[in-house]
């Protein structure tokens, strides 16, 4: 069973590896360097944020996260380009590519992750005061309970 801790750092060690450029941190506020991903907790359509109940009632853990994708706002034709390599389906720097090809996220337990979609395209972020551009792609992660 990974932890929700175990399971952002897993996030970010994979990021990290495929995308080496890419910051990764455990909250918006602490976004420094750009481009940047931040795996946060967020609400399915039924209001929680993990349901223990999967699997014959207690055998799967399922979270669901945002992954805050942010990019420098400057130049808004440069902000979109970098933006749409790691939402689009497919290339080096895809998020959805990466989780599909490694849906444990290195963890040993049975951890499988999947990217669902991608919301607030364009959205505004700040951080610092920084301004900038970005998008959020919903992942499920699901892990053993026991």
């Amino acid at each position: 069973m990974a932890s929700l801790a175990e399971i952002r750092a897993a996030l970010k060690t994979t990021l990290k590896a495929a995308i080496p450029d890419l910051s990764v941190y455990t909250e918006v506020p602490s976004v420094n360097q750009v481009p940047a991903a931040v795996p946060m907790p967020a609400p399915r359509p039924d209001g929680m944020t993990c349901d223990f109940d999967g699997a014959f009632g207690g055998g799967l853990d399922t979270w669901t996260l945002d992954l805050f994708i942010l990019v420098g706002y400057g130049d808004p034709a440069l902000a979109q380009k970098a933006l749409d390599q790691f939402v689009t389906g497919t290339g080096s720097k895809s998020i959805r590519r990466i989780i599909f090809e490694t849906p444990d996220l290195g963890l040993a337990d049975g951890t499988d992750a999947h990217a669902e979609g991608i919301r607030e395209y364009g959205g505004h972020f700040a951080s610092a005061g920084i301004p900038h551009v970005g998008a959020v792609v919903r992942l499920t992660v699901r892990t053993p309970s026991t």
